[in-house]
């Protein structure tokens, strides 16, 4: 039976009423229909569950899971994950969509070439104005054009995977692939995305870019899966610890290629947090962090790192006047 399903999409679900059935609608009608549905529930207060109820009953390739307490986006997907018997999976958001022939086009690019994982480009769209727009790293800008389709590692390519997006639902990856090395997505309230994608990408010996466009992915949207991310900066530190773990046996310029991939994320959210109310606690956590850090990835000198010069200017500077 699993044979016969070549993508399974996992999408967790919570309080998501607003955009889910534009976001299951075009799942459904995608043109490869060998795919099955997870949806995890988790534990939603509107009417997703109506929703959901509604799918499940007219598409019998949908099924739901129902959390009984909120766990999270990360542990959502794990459920899937467990449940799932295509191919391949796709984690997708409950706020984006595919485009008509996403899939069809992603799983035949990862079939012909027996990869592990498939990154694909997506479109941004500004939930505000309407606008779509494509994006340096959810539109792979930064991948050399002879790179697109053909198989690579992160031996050939560790400098261009820290350049492209980290979301699961940038691309599909082969669920044999996941069980075989035990991969899944720590339990974080957020921030549970990036130690899976270096995770896949450290782990696999067979990994291709492609041109083709899978999904929209909505922005400027406060309900979204990544809009606490602000209000629980501490999952930052957490998850760079964890990062740090997978790489720590790497030759020194990859662990260092990685961690700085980290930290730069984390020097663009800390400057998000600074119109924010949340501000002075960011900037007193992140302080303490990077004193408490390990300079040996930099040879001692963090100071010339780009992550540690923008920290330092929303930090007032105050790490330069250190010998």
């Amino acid at each position: 039976m699993s044979r016969e399903i070549k993508v399974t999409v996992v999408i967790p679900v919570f309080n998501s009423e607003m955009f889910l059935c534009q976001c299951l609608d075009s799942v459904l009608q995608q043109s490869l229909r060998e795919i099955e549905v997870i949806c995890i529930d988790d534990h939603s207060a509107d009417k997703s569950v109506e929703i959901l109820a509604e799918y499940q009953a007219k598409d019998r390739r949908i099924s739901v899971v129902h959390n009984t307490e909120n766990l999270g986006a990360g542990q959502c997907r794990n459920l899937g994950l467990e449940y799932a018997r295509g191919e391949y999976l796709l984690f997708l958001d409950s706020d984006d969509w595919l485009f008509p022939r996403g899939l069809e086009k992603a799983w035949a690019k990862a079939e012909s070439h027996r990869v592990d994982v498939l990154r694909c480009r997506a479109v941004d769209y500004n939930n505000q104005t309407g606008e779509s727009s494509r994006s340096i790293h959810n539109g792979l800008k930064r991948v050399p054009p002879f790179l697109f389709n053909r198989v690579t590692d992160y031996r050939r390519s560790f400098k261009v995977f820290a350049r492209v997006c980290v979301a699961p639902w940038g691309g599909l990856v082969r669920r044999e692939f996941l069980i075989e090395h035990g991969i899944r997505f720590n339990n974080l309230v957020c921030v549970n995305d990036r130690s899976f994608f270096w995770e896949t990408m450290l782990k696999s010996n067979r990994i291709i870019f492609a041109r083709d466009f899978l999904l929209h992915y909505r922005t400027n949207l406060q309900t979204s899966l990544v809009a606490g991310r602000i209000r629980n900066f501490s999952c930052h530190f957490e998850s760079y610890k964890i990062v740090d773990e997978l790489c720590r046996e790497l030759p020194q310029k990859v662990r260092r290629c990685v961690l700085n991939a980290e930290l730069l994320d984390m020097a663009h959210w800390m400057e998000q947090s600074a119109a924010t109310q949340y501000a002075d606690d960011t900037r007193s956590m992140v302080g303490q962090f990077i004193d408490a850090l390990d300079s040996g990835p930099w040879g001692g000198r963090i100071e010339m790192a780009p992550w540690f010069q923008r920290i330092s200017r929303l930090l007032n500077n105050r790490f330069w006047t250190e010998p």
